[in-house]
C-alpha cells in the first residue's frame, strides 16, 4: 500500500486519538468510563500496529514520526505509575474507602455471612455439648476454660490469652483471604469460614461457665474493627475470584486487572483499621482500670463510629472531598 492511501484510510482514527490525548491533559485516564477506556485501548493497539507497518514499509518518514509520537504519548499515560500523594492518601482513607466499601457491599456482606455462619455453627454445637468444642479450637484451650471456676474468670482481668488466640493473626488472615481469591474464591471462603469457628466455640464455653460478659469485654473493644477489616479483605478476595469466573465484557485477564486494582484498594484501606484495633487491643482491652461493662460500652461506641465513618462520605451533602 502506498503511503498516501495508508494515510487517507487511517487519518480519522489518528486525529480522534490525538483529541483523546489532549483530553488527558485535563482529565485523568482513571476517570474515563468503561466505553471511553475500551475505545482508548483499542485505538492505542490499532495505532501501534499502524506504526509497525509504517516503519516496515515507509521507513523514517513524517507519517512514521507522527505515529511514533502518538504511541509514545499514549504509552506514558498507560504505563507511568501514579506518584504518591499524602493528600490523595488521606482523601482516600476519609472518603474514597467508605465509598469503595459501599460500592462493593455485596461481596463484603457475603464474606461476613460466611464468617458468621461458622461462628454460629461452632457456638451451637459447643452449647449443645462442650465435648464438641475440641472440633473447633485446640483441646488444651477447651480444658483451660472448663477447669476454671466463675470467680477465677472474674479475677482474671488480663484476658490477653484469649484475644491473641482469636485476633493476633488477623492481618495475616485478611491478606490470605484476599490473596486466595485467585483460587476462584474457594480459598477465600475456606479461610474466612474456618476463622469463624474459634469465636463461636469460645463464646459458648464462656456462656457455659457464666463468664460471657468477661469474654465479650475482652473481644469486642478491638474485635469490632478487626472483624470488619477481615470481612473487607474476604470481600476483596471474592471480587478477585468473581472477576475470573464472570469477566463480563472484558477478557478474563483484563477483568482480573481492573477488578484486582479495586480489590487491592479495599485491602489497603483496612491497614489503618487493623492498626487502630491493635492499639486498642494492646492498651485498652487488657486494662484492669475499666470494668467489663465499660469495655462493652466502648465497643458499642466503636461500632457507632465505624458506621458513621462508612456512612457520611456516601451522603451527597458530605461527599465534597473528591
Amino acid at each position: 500500500m502506498k503511503e498516501d492511501k495508508f494515510i487517507s484510510q487511517n487519518i480519522e482514527i489518528w486525529k480522534d486519538f490525538e483529541s483523546t490525548l489532549e483530553k488527558l491533559n485535563s482529565k485523568s485516564l482513571y476517570k474515563f468510563n468503561k466505553d471511553e477506556l475500551d475505545s482508548f485501548f483499542y485505538s492505542y493497539n490499532l495505532i501501534s500496529s499502524h506504526l509497525s507497518y509504517a516503519r516496515t514499509n515507509f521507513g523514517n518518514t513524517n507519517t512514521t514520526n507522527y505515529l511514533n509520537r502518538l504511541v509514545a504519548s499514549a504509552h506514558s499515560y498507560i504505563y507511568t505509575s501514579k506518584s504518591f500523594s499524602l493528600k490523595k492518601a488521606l482523601v482516600f482513607l476519609i472518603s474514597g474507602f467508605p465509598k469503595l466499601v459501599k460500592k462493593n457491599w455485596k461481596p463484603i456482606l457475603l464474606s461476613s455471612l460466611i464468617f458468621l455462619l461458622a461462628t454460629a455453627i461452632s457456638f451451637i454445637f459447643t452449647l449443645i455439648s462442650t465435648d464438641n468444642a475440641g472440633a473447633f479450637i485446640p483441646q488444651e484451650m477447651v480444658e483451660s476454660v472448663l477447669e476454671r471456676n466463675s470467680s477465677e474468670y472474674v479475677a482474671d482481668r488480663n484476658g490477653a490469652v484469649l484475644s491473641p488466640f482469636i485476633f493476633t493473626n488477623n492481618i495475616r488472615v485478611g491478606i490470605l483471604a484476599f490473596a486466595l481469591g485467585i483460587t476462584l474464591t474457594i480459598g477465600t471462603v475456606y479461610v474466612v469460614y474456618i476463622n469463624g469457628y474459634p469465636l463461636g466455640a469460645l463464646a459458648a464455653l464462656y456462656l457455659h461457665k457464666g463468664g460471657s460478659l468477661l469474654f465479650w469485654s475482652l473481644i469486642l473493644p478491638h474485635g469490632i474493627l478487626e472483624l470488619f477489616a477481615i470481612f473487607v479483605c474476604g470481600g476483596a478476595g471474592i471480587i478477585i475470584g468473581y472477576s475470573i469466573i464472570n469477566p463480563g465484557k472484558y477478557s478474563r485477564k483484563d477483568s482480573f486487572i481492573i477488578r484486582g486494582k479495586e480489590a487491592i484498594k479495599l485491602v489497603l484501606g483496612t491497614i489503618p483499621i487493623f492498626i487502630v484495633a491493635g492499639i486498642i487491643e494492646g492498651f485498652f482491652t487488657p486494662s484492669s482500670l475499666f470494668s467489663e461493662a465499660a469495655k462493652v460500652i466502648f465497643a458499642a461506641i466503636t461500632l457507632l463510629l465505624l458506621v458513621v465513618y462508612l456512612t457520611l462520605p456516601n451522603i451527597p451533602k458530605f461527599n465534597g472531598m473528591d
